[in-house]
């Protein structure tokens, strides 16, 4: 029997990894989906030219490959991003003086709320270039790529809630899986059919996201990468 290829999904935090993992395996039995955690947002860093993002995905891909799998095993790559705001106006980023310097930013569906202004605006730009690169980018290293948000955060998705603490994550992740992991088309219906599901095709898909405030609001493209609900035909009445 032929050995499955690897269908990589990079994503930043563990949470992606338990709130998804089940599920995908399920859907894409075909391959073996295994998780890259970065443990952060690559896409924040800042590069001298729009291609070193697509080099520190290459990273990423190299990181999990080690000396156990060649580069050959794998048939994909699937990345999945926070939107985090970055597409708004910059007159959506409001400083609050009543915060303190090191608090995290605070998120609404109109606004980031933050005490440092500067250094969000910064953030912003660094990852809407490489956003940018890499929404247009089909291969890394020869080897097929797509990119998908989950806008705000993967929370706001899964579980139309934002701003949550690292132990309300863990717990939502955990009832995720608890509700989907063993119900594929259940979650391709969440993904695919939901008021939030963006999936008209994946180049309108970000074009949508990039406008307006929609990288603050409730949106996902995923939907696109799953494949659809089998339909099987009622059975007849005898």
């Amino acid at each position: 029997m032929a050995k499955k290829k690897v269908m990589l999904f990079i994503v930043e935090g563990p949470t992606d990894e338990t709130s998804l993992s089940t599920v995908l395996n399920r859907i894409f039995s075909s391959s073996t989906v295994k998780f890259q955690v970065v443990h952060g947002d690559i896409l924040t860093r800042d590069f001298t030219s729009s291609d070193k993002i697509v080099a520190a995905v290459w990273e990423q891909v190299k990181e999990f490959m080690g000396s156990i799998y060649r580069k050959s095993d794998i048939c994909r790559i699937v990345h999945l991003t926070d939107m985090d705001g970055v597409f708004i106006p910059d007159d959506a980023v409001v400083e609050d003086d009543s915060m303190e310097i090191d608090d995290s930013p605070y998120y609404t569906e109109t606004q980031i709320q933050t005490p440092n202004r500067a250094g969000i605006l910064n953030r912003n730009q660094r990852k809407r270039d490489n956003i940018d690169r890499l929404s247009a980018c089909p291969k890394v290293a020869g080897i097929p790529y797509s990119m998908y948000y989950f806008s705000l955060n993967l929370e706001h998705i899964l579980h139309g809630r934002t701003n949550l603490s690292d132990w309300e994550k863990i717990r939502c992740a955990e009832e995720f899986d608890l509700k989907y992991g063993d119900d594929p088309d259940g979650f391709t219906l969440f993904m695919k059919e939901s008021s939030f599901s963006v999936c008209d095709d994946y180049r309108s898909s970000w074009a949508f996201i990039k406008t307006e405030l929609h990288s603050l609001e409730r949106y996902s493209n995923f939907g696109i990468e799953l494949p659809p609900v089998k339909v099987t035909d009622p059975e007849p009445i005898n």
